[in-house]
């Protein structure tokens, strides 16, 4: 117990450290990574809906590269681009997430040539400036955006030299005081869109992504960056800004209840709350693996060759999927997936309304998990077996995952499990292993206190107990054997010193073996006498029952035993054994020299008396009445009510006949007529009781115990003047 307790203390040692790290964020990066990997696993198995028709990617591919040439394009490109989508595809909102940072002074010779054809033919102006100024790239490109919902996209640059070129655009937040204090991510410069191409577009939104995960996976972006004490949206929040046609988004604060502790839990758009974490970001709601949105070739739409089904009435993200231009990101989903369509799941996701979301309750959450973790297997593991210590925690496992599968699915909710399940691996772990170190100690300790004693599958059995065994003394309900070597004084005169040491490792080795498969502990061997006893060190309910039936087995093996001894030319032996149940002292006794787990007491001196009796009744094996109330299915002959020396008290001793289904007819009538006769006798109606033992001669004329009644009635009859008592006095051992 004491050790199962001391384990219960190292459990709560160890989740007390672990609880401490996942609340202080100091948590190694491999625990992180496996935190991350869970929540990659998720999103690849429960993410699985359909492509969303609303949103089109045309997709500046490796095809288009090689069509139109290398980017960057031309602004004229770019601008014939805007208007194929508009004026032939019908598209209502067109995001770039592309930034158009410097001017473009390109002009193909082949425009010119055009373009000085046509002035010939319409006798315009043929001056340098007016065809210069008819062919700027930039100008057309800012033509094309006039009156268009388009959203040009930016970056914001939080290096440490950082670069400040062109502005942001209009900021979304109108009240900055509520975001006073709360941590959104700060750049401190900028690189945006021409300023000629941003006055012409009410919207523009940040692409980068400063909460990129430690292990490089786009898992949460901002939409919100703090930039000179404004707050700018990202690409797909200007997106959605323009299309509900909104200037500003709102920021929700939740305090406590002291009004000390503000946090930001999400932004208000429109009618809708979009909600966030504490830093303005939201974790990316994939809708799949690539191409979950439908990708068009730019080259198509500048030929007029793109499906109009597909474009008419869309929303459309301008981005690339080409490898050289340096726009593919680490997902959960893959090494390589465009950028431009991580914008499009969060466009897809606000205008579905569909989010997952770590709320701040999940972190509470996520302490009762584990709190309850660390309780249950702290408690279940020190007390329970192997088998049902695995069955528990994978069952505590199964609970676990199983509301972390409602709560992502039903919920949206992200409750962390990584580091719940990392405490639950070490727990079990550190627990199981110091369990067996300890029970390996303890059965080593317990080998060495009592491998004298009892077999080694009991010390087993005891090592696994609770109990601690006290080895300073107890009193215990035992039951107490002796056996003795009829007439070995005699026998060893005739014989060497080797033959009586080999006789006794025969005879010893035999009764000892049987003892040991009984579950019996040795005390001590004494001389020819053997003594043992059952319900120590290892408790037993049964003892009387395996303390008999080792009695009876013995007495069986003693014929195996005496042709042993007459194939090596020594001889036989005879046994009487003597079995007493009583509570005895029992623990570690002896000097400061030399100790041995021993028994002591009256239940012990009994047992000894009535191996002493086995001669004078004649009888293999002598037993109490207290070892006859405590045994199951065995037929004892009552042999006398005795007074042992030493005490006054009388007990009632007992043969045993083995089990009451193996009697035999003339057993069975033995001991029918001995009840009957020791019943008048004890009465002290000695005429029936003799006629009663003279017909058990008649059927067992060698019988010892009716000669000793009908012996004892003759002398009642001589003496009748003494005083007479059923209760026969032994004053020898």
């Amino acid at each position: 117990m004491k050790s199962s307790w001391s384990r219960v203390v190292l459990g709560a040692v160890i989740s007390a450290v672990l609880i401490s790290l996942v609340l202080s964020d100091r948590f190694t990066g491999l625990a992180k990574r496996f935190e991350y990997d869970l929540y990659d696993l998720r999103i690849n198995s429960f993410t699985t809906l359909e492509p969303d028709p609303r949103i089109v990617i045309v997709d500046i591919d490796e095809r288009s590269l090689g069509e139109i040439g290398r980017w960057p394009w031309s602004r004229a490109v770019v601008s014939d681009l805007l208007d194929q989508l508009f004026d032939r595809y019908e598209a209502v909102l067109v995001g770039f997430d592309i930034v158009f940072s410097e001017s473009d002074t390109r002009v193909e010779l082949d425009a010119v040539q055009r373009e000085i054809n046509q002035r010939l033919t319409s006798g315009d102006p043929l001056s340098a400036e007016s065809i210069i100024e008819a062919l700027n790239p930039d100008s057309r490109l800012s033509d094309a955006l006039q009156d268009r919902l388009v959203v040009l996209g930016y970056l914001f640059d939080n290096t440490l030299n950082a670069i400040e070129r062109g502005s942001p655009g209009a900021p979304v937040i109108a009240d900055k005081t509520p975001l006073s204090g709360i941590s959104i991510p700060e750049s401190n410069g900028v690189i945006s869109s021409t300023e000629e191409l941003r006055q012409h577009v009410i919207w523009s939104g940040f692409f980068d992504n400063p909460r990129v995960d430690s292990d490089g996976v786009y898992r949460r972006v901002p939409l919100l960056q703090r930039y000179r004490d404004d707050y700018y949206p990202s690409l797909p929040l200007a997106m959605m800004l323009s299309l509900l046609g909104e200037s500003f988004v709102e920021p929700i604060i939740v305090t406590d209840s002291t009004k000390q502790f503000r946090s930001l839990s999400g932004i208000s758009l429109a009618s809708s709350i979009i909600p966030t974490d504490e830093q303005g970001s939201i974790l990316v709601p994939y809708r799949g693996p690539q191409s979950s949105f439908q990708y068009v070739s730019a080259a198509q739409v500048l030929r007029g060759t793109a499906d109009p089904t597909l474009l008419n009435g869309a929303i459309v993200l301008i981005g690339t999927s080409a490898a050289g231009l340096f726009d593919l990101r680490v997902t959960p989903f893959s090494s390589s997936y465009p950028g431009v369509e991580i914008h499009a799941n969060i466009l897809s996701a606000l205008l579905d309304e569909r989010y997952l979301h770590q709320p701040d309750y999940t972190a509470g959450f996520e302490l009762v998990q584990l709190t309850l973790t660390a309780v249950i297997l702290s408690l279940l593991i020190p007390f329970t077996s192997v088998v049902t210590s695995l069955f528990g925690t994978l069952l505590w496992f199964s609970l676990l995952v199983g509301f972390n599968y409602y709560a992502w699915t039903e919920l949206n909710w992200v409750v962390p499990l990584g580091y719940t399940l990392i405490l639950m691996m070490v727990l079990y772990l550190c627990l199981q292993v110091a369990g067996y170190f300890t029970e390996a100690r303890r059965t080593a300790k317990l080998t060495s206190q009592f491998g004298r004693y009892i077999p080694p599958e009991v010390v087993q059995q005891l090592s696994k107990t609770d109990s601690e065994v006290q080895m300073s003394g107890e009193s215990r309900e035992l039951t107490i054997f002796f056996s003795d070597l009829r007439g070995f004084t005699s026998i060893s005169e005739g014989l060497t010193p080797q033959q009586i040491t080999r006789l006794m490792n025969i005879y010893l080795t035999e009764m000892t073996s049987v003892i040991h498969q009984y579950r019996g502990t040795i005390d001590k061997y004494i001389g020819d006498a053997i003594m043992a006893f059952w319900g120590a060190p290892l408790a037993e309910t049964n003892h009387a029952d395996l303390g008999l039936e080792a009695a009876l087995v013995m007495q069986q093996r003693i014929a195996k035993v005496n042709e042993q001894l007459l194939n090596e030319g020594l001889p036989t032996v005879s046994v009487g054994m003597g079995l007493n149940t009583g509570v005895a002292n029992v623990g570690n006794m002896g000097s400061s020299f030399r100790t041995t787990y021993t028994a002591m007491g009256d239940a012990v001196n009994i047992a000894s008396r009535l191996e002493g009796l086995t001669k004078y009744y004649g009888c293999s094996i002598v037993v109490s009445e207290y070892v006859v109330e405590q045994t199951k299915g065995q037929a004892f002959r009552s042999l006398d009510l005795v007074r042992v020396k030493g005490k006054q008290e009388a007990i009632e001793i007992f043969e045993p006949f083995g089990a009451e289904t193996a009697l035999s007819t003339v057993q069975r009538d033995l001991l029918q007529l001995n009840d009957s006769a020791l019943a008048d006798y004890r009465a002290g109606q000695f005429s029936e009781a003799e006629l009663h033992f003279q017909r058990i001669l008649y059927q067992t004329p060698e019988d010892p115990i009716s000669k000793i009644y009908l012996e004892r009635i003759k002398s009642a009859r001589i003496n009748p003047t003494h005083e007479w008592s059923p209760i026969h006095s032994h004053s020898s051992k």
